[in-house]
């Protein structure tokens, strides 16, 4: 219903059924939520990366079919769309679920209590992830809107497909350890140094190599993009911080507080846009990296208070990867400044010698996050990988 609506904000009148067709998106993807719920508790992510991997795969065959053949814009609908019917359609295949036709009173009131509150928060979150495009898109060029959203594409890549997994295993794990608050806080203290072992380097080398990977990996019409991305992933340093924070509040079963953080997260977001938007594009998305610092002491207040965990102790704890990561990355820059040639050369090279550097730094300095990679990570993994393949 609202489609008219959007069309006429953007002025694009083709949005109007764009917008119809991928909001059926929704209903698919809600069609299996329990699925997927259930083999998260049961820490069953071998299922789910077999159905993602058909899905990705199949979806991105269709899209490529019809962008052969001219489709547009609609081979990228079909393409999502695609890809929701068959994650839901396997997912339901893999783990079969039926509701029964008994209502328990009860356990509405108990689970509405504290999933209404999660449900407002996402609501939240994810209308205002989207504030900066609506206002890029009413305010300035198409181009510029483009060239933005493009730079959110590649800093969501890799933020969100290092970081996701992550959090997936460890949030069933630790909400076995909810009344034991010590083991609780070392777990989270084991979880931010691990992700941030990976997701600060990765941020760092996609700053430093922002220009060689938009050529090499979408074409060099794209590089207006890359300041963009180097913006982002200054804020995409803190994204495992305000996740981690956030999460220890569900394990803790506060989805009030998550709630109560969020809406004065977005207060903040508020002040931000209306402080830098007047200085044009860049002025708006300075002002979302700010927000994204500030949001660091919202969320770990509570973690502060009810595991004794500090944002002073979470910032020492993450120091060794993000000096490290520092160090990588300004070799890395130096390198890729004398180095001729190729964009794909350029950026092969340069995210090999910042990666050695990176796990030599560590290794020298005989980190313990290092130390938990070799003894506990690495033979993990390789089980993981023996029972997928």
């Amino acid at each position: 219903f609202a489609a008219p609506a959007i069309a006429a904000f953007f002025e694009e009148e083709a949005l109007t059924w764009i917008v119809r067709v991928m909001g059926l998106n929704l209903i698919i993807n809600s069609l299996a939520i329990i699925q997927r719920a259930t083999l998260t508790q049961q820490i069953d992510f071998k299922t789910q990366t077999k159905v993602r991997f058909v899905a990705v795969i199949g979806s991105g065959i269709v899209g490529v079919i019809m962008a052969f053949y001219g489709f547009g814009v609609w081979s990228l609908v079909a393409k999502i769309g695609v890809m929701a019917v068959m994650d839901s359609l396997f997912l339901w295949i893999l783990n079969p679920w039926m509701p029964s036709w008994r209502f328990s009173m009860e356990s509405f009131r108990r689970l509405f209590g504290f999933g209404s509150k999660i449900l407002l928060s996402s609501l939240i979150d994810k209308f205002f992830q989207h504030v900066v495009n609506l206002l890029i898109g009413k305010f300035f060029a198409a181009a510029l809107l483009g060239f933005f959203t493009q730079a959110n594409n590649f800093v969501n890549m890799v933020k969100n497909n290092l970081f996701q997994t992550i959090q997936k295993v460890s949030y069933p794990v630790l909400a076995k350890l909810q009344d034991d608050r010590s083991k609780l806080k070392e777990g989270y203290r084991q979880i931010i140094k691990l992700s941030s072992f990976v997701i600060i380097p990765g941020m760092v080398l996609l700053g430093v190599l922002a220009k060689p990977a938009l050529v090499a990996l979408v074409g060099e019409k794209w590089l207006p993009s890359a300041p963009f991305v180097q913006l982002l992933c200054v804020a995409g340093v803190t994204y495992h911080f305000n996740a981690i924070n956030l999460n220890m509040l569900l394990v803790l079963g506060r989805s009030d507080l998550t709630l109560k953080l969020e809406i004065v997260k977005k207060a903040v977001i508020v002040l931000a846009i209306a402080i830098g938007l007047p200085y044009g594009i860049y002025g708006l998305v300075i002002g979302q990296v700010v927000s994204q610092y500030i949001a660091l002491f919202i969320n770990s207040y509570y973690s502060d208070k009810f595991l004794d965990y500090s944002l002073t102790e979470q910032v020492l704890d993450i120091l060794p990867s993000l000096i490290i990561s520092l160090l990588a990355g300004g070799l890395v820059l130096t390198l890729s400044k004398q180095m001729p040639g190729a964009a794909l050369l350029i950026l092969l090279v340069g995210s090999a010698a910042g990666s050695i550097c990176y796990l030599g730094f560590h290794l020298l300095a005989r980190t313990e996050e290092m130390s938990i990679i070799r003894t506990i990570i690495i033979p993990k993994t390789r089980l993981l990988f023996a029972k997928l393949f």
